[in-house]
């Protein structure tokens, strides 16, 4: 009886833990669409967040762009600003953070936390 006990709980941790893997974490709307910059250096580099994914342009041509699975979304309040992480993972399973402040000015902005000079907005369509 033991062994049967200690199998049905191998196998429901194998479950809870498969389907945690599995997550899907989606961004808060405000976030999702493509995002611009006027600084001369990223002009032809935008970046789109969709619900599960975010897509960063090469800058290199048409179709040049990698496309990422989000698998997990912090937010957090701090001095009046809202910052964002993203964690995306690349094909080898790697997990990556992108994180910015996020501001609801302007139909929205965002400004990177590693180069807050840079002010990024969301396109028009």
């Amino acid at each position: 009886m033991r062994p049967r006990i200690i199998l049905i709980l191998l196998l429901t941790f194998a479950m809870t833990f498969g389907v945690q893997c599995q997550r899907i974490f989606a961004v808060p709307e405000e976030l999702i669409g493509v995002w611009v910059t006027k600084d001369p250096n990223y002009l032809d580099r935008p970046f789109e967040i969709k619900k599960n994914t975010v897509i960063f342009e090469q800058g290199l041509g048409y179709l040049d762009f990698d496309v990422y699975p989000i698998v997990g979304v912090k937010k957090t309040e701090s001095e009046g600003q809202t910052l964002y992480i993203i964690y995306y993972t690349i094909p080898s399973g790697k997990k990556f953070e992108f994180s910015f402040y996020y501001s609801p000015a302007n139909g929205g902005e965002i400004r990177f936390k590693n180069q807050p000079e840079m002010l990024w907005t969301k396109e028009k369509t």
